[in-house]
């Protein structure tokens, strides 16, 4: 049989159903598959792991000093926020114990009134409905309404944010029944002043 040329073994590969065993069988039998010779390969594979090896001392070098100079500078940073926490704890003057109940129960006993509008233009009540709107606001809607006076006894429960909605008709009583289903809250009616606890 005659060599094949390379036109015909890519005939071949690409539409081997055209071509008989016989002829598979001597395309394989002619391509030639370079062997490699391992020792050589394994000796080019050492000479290349030495060279790295004497370039890695530099770089392992490299890696240790900017790790000692990050470290240093993250201690001194903590040193500096230490000393300076402490020297704003000694220049702190200590407020007797006295002044501090004072002053939590004058932060407790927060009063919070929106005083009525003298002049309402229209005295009649409206639906209102409030999505996603402090308590603060709800609050000060109630007090125009209902004309009454609203006192935070925890500062904290202004900003808790409510959907609410009530009508026009409704009592003062079941809105606030409304309000005191939700958990974090509790306001109660006392003559024509609404508690926040």
């Amino acid at each position: 049989m005659r060599s094949m040329k390379n036109k015909d073994r890519i005939r071949m590969l690409l539409h081997p159903e055209q071509y008989t065993d016989e002829q598979l069988d001597q395309m394989l039998d002619e391509t030639s598959i370079p062997v490699p010779d391992v020792e050589e390969e394994w000796q080019q594979f050492k000479a290349q792991r030495q060279r790295r090896r004497r370039q890695n001392p530099m770089m392992r070098w490299a890696a240790v000093i900017i790790t000692v100079a990050a470290l240093s500078g993250i201690t001194y940073a903590a040193i500096q926020h230490f000393r300076r926490a402490n020297d704003v704890k000694e220049h702190t003057p200590a407020i007797a114990p006295q002044q501090k109940e004072v002053q939590e129960m004058e932060r407790q006993e927060t009063e919070y009134h929106v005083a009525p509008i003298a002049e309402k233009i229209d005295s009649i009540r409206q639906d209102q409905q409030f999505n996603n709107v402090e308590l603060q606001q709800i609050m000060q809607q109630l007090s125009r309404d209902y004309d009454v006076k609203v006192v935070f006894k925890n500062e904290a429960k202004r900003t808790l944010r409510f959907y609410l909605k009530w009508e026009a008709n409704d009592s003062i009583q079941d809105i606030l029944n409304r309000i005191n289903h939700f958990e974090k809250v509790h306001l109660t009616l006392s003559g024509e002043t609404i508690t926040i606890e």
